[in-house]
């Protein structure tokens, strides 16, 4: 049901800046978007939707667009849609004004019980300002299924980025609601060198049976700053913004 067919989706064929690197520091800002509506807000930028310093990287889930959509908050974009219908795709987007490139889009192989949708995570990379490239994971992680097909999934994920050499970012809406999800994941991230990001307020970040749902993971990075803040009314989850200098 809704299996996207356009897989990954780039709609702009000249990316801003195509050869530019990150700046350093750069700031990512990670956020499930829960489907809202920002079709207002497609030539305007994050900022004035949100306080916050202009973000150069964004991560975000459940994003929602409309066919041949330029551009997502003012900034060029890839996505990788799970649910493609005739009038919008939802899926993981990556927005960036300087050079990205889409490397995989990774559907996943179970569908979730109800509404027999597939997740999706999107692997793009990134030159850094020292020459080196960044590899990107922007994933929304499956969620209505069994502890195994969860890990399964997860394997397939890890599989595509095992050889990856370099700085990596691991970041977004892992759904890991119970602690057998936590456990697993802490281990995979650690089997590819990643620390886990954290936080000098945690409330604001998802939470289901008291398990956090949102992650940022690196590794080959400095992590400068890192907060997470409230946003009312517009998403169920709140944005995780982390500055990084190489």
């Amino acid at each position: 049901m809704y299996k996207p067919k356009l897989t990954p989706i780039s709609h702009e064929r000249k990316i801003l800046h195509a050869d530019s690197a990150l700046p350093n520091p750069f700031r990512l800002l990670t956020w499930n978007l829960y489907k809202t509506d920002f079709s207002h807000y497609i030539h305007r930028p994050i900022e004035q939707l949100l306080n916050i310093e202009t973000p150069h990287l964004l991560s975000l889930q459940e994003a929602a667009t409309v066919p041949m959509q330029g551009r997502f908050f003012n900034l060029p974009y890839v996505m990788a849609p799970n649910i493609e219908t005739r009038r919008k795709h939802f899926g993981v987007l990556t927005a960036s004004e300087y050079g990205m490139t889409a490397q995989h889009q990774c559907l996943t192989r179970s569908r979730e019980l109800g509404w027999m949708t597939h997740k999706t995570a999107l692997i793009t990379e990134h030159l850094l300002e020292d020459g080196q490239t960044l590899t990107h994971i922007n994933i929304h992680a499956i969620n209505f299924v069994p502890n195994r097909l969860f890990r399964q999934e997860l394997n397939l994920l890890w599989s595509l980025v095992a050889d990856k050499k370099g700085p990596m970012i691991v970041s977004g809406d892992f759904n890991t609601w119970n602690k057998a999800r936590v456990s697993f994941l802490e281990n995979s991230a650690r089997q590819l060198g990643l620390s886990q990001v954290s936080y000098p307020d945690t409330t604001p970040i998802r939470t289901l049976n008291r398990q956090i749902l949102d992650y940022v993971f690196y590794r080959g990075l400095t992590v400068d700053s890192a907060r997470a803040f409230h946003v009312k009314t517009i998403s169920d989850h709140n944005p995780l913004e982390v500055v990084f200098s190489v």
